[in-house]
């Protein structure tokens, strides 16, 4: 897969996926508990059509989209209905974290086989799920026009500013791994095979190095989106 920039941009317009969620977000913006049905929308995009969280941007901008031309097609309220779709999006992606984390947590439990790579892919994922939620929105912004653009941006720049449940849920996943992790090394693994055992050590070896740079990177990601 490529890097999320890229894949946003390409595949928004040509992604069949994407391309459906639009439209069903389209038409979300003229019923009731928008909030909620663009929750739905996302967690089906990433669960049930098996969509990565690395394809949070793409997601996030095909829905922000559809809602937005939902709304000018039924002259609705623009600003309070992207503030409801926003919410939605930021709900679903933050389960989406909290999920994450729970099955990397438990890969390390069990001492299952993790290359270290992926580990890391991981673990930085979580790490840029909120910027990514905030991007998407920019990115938005940019290709679009009017009223569209205008509150797009307004809710970009107050989120930078105010953070995101998915920015929160980010942080405590990984410092509750950090945390698990410690834990885990200091109290050993009782039950599992020895080779088991092992790989859980090299996992937790690998993970604890990593997110010590994240937490370093995350802060400063942090402290540029509220600069």
């Amino acid at each position: 897969m490529s890097d999320a920039p890229s894949h946003a941009e390409s595949s928004i317009p040509q992604n069949p996926q994407l391309a459906q969620l639009r439209e069903e977000a389209a038409r979300a913006a003229v019923e009731p508990d928008l909030r909620e049905r663009v929750r739905e929308l996302a967690s089906r995009a990433l669960h049930e059509r098996r969509m990565a969280l690395a394809d949070v941007r793409a997601i996030a901008g095909a829905i922000a989209e559809g809602v937005g031309s939902g709304l000018a097609a039924r002259g609705g309220e623009m600003k309070q209905g992207l503030k409801e779709a926003v919410a939605g999006l930021d709900d679903a992606v933050s389960s989406a974290a909290q999920a994450t984390s729970y099955a990397i947590g438990e890969a390390v439990d069990q001492g299952r086989a993790f290359k270290d790579n992926e580990l890391k892919a991981s673990l930085e994922q979580l790490r840029d799920l909120e910027s990514q939620l905030v991007d998407a929105l920019k990115t938005t912004a940019k290709q679009s026009g009017g009223k569209l653009k205008e509150e797009l941006e307004h809710l970009g720049d107050h989120l930078k500013i105010a953070g995101t449940r998915t920015g929160e849920q980010a942080r405590e996943s990984l410092g509750q791994f950090a945390a698990g992790l410690k834990r885990s090394g200091s109290a050993g693994r009782a039950g599992l095979s020895e080779s088991a055992n092992a790989a859980g050590e090299r996992l937790a070896q690998v993970a604890s190095g990593v997110l010590e740079a994240l937490s370093d990177s995350l802060k400063r990601q942090s402290e540029r989106m509220r600069s």
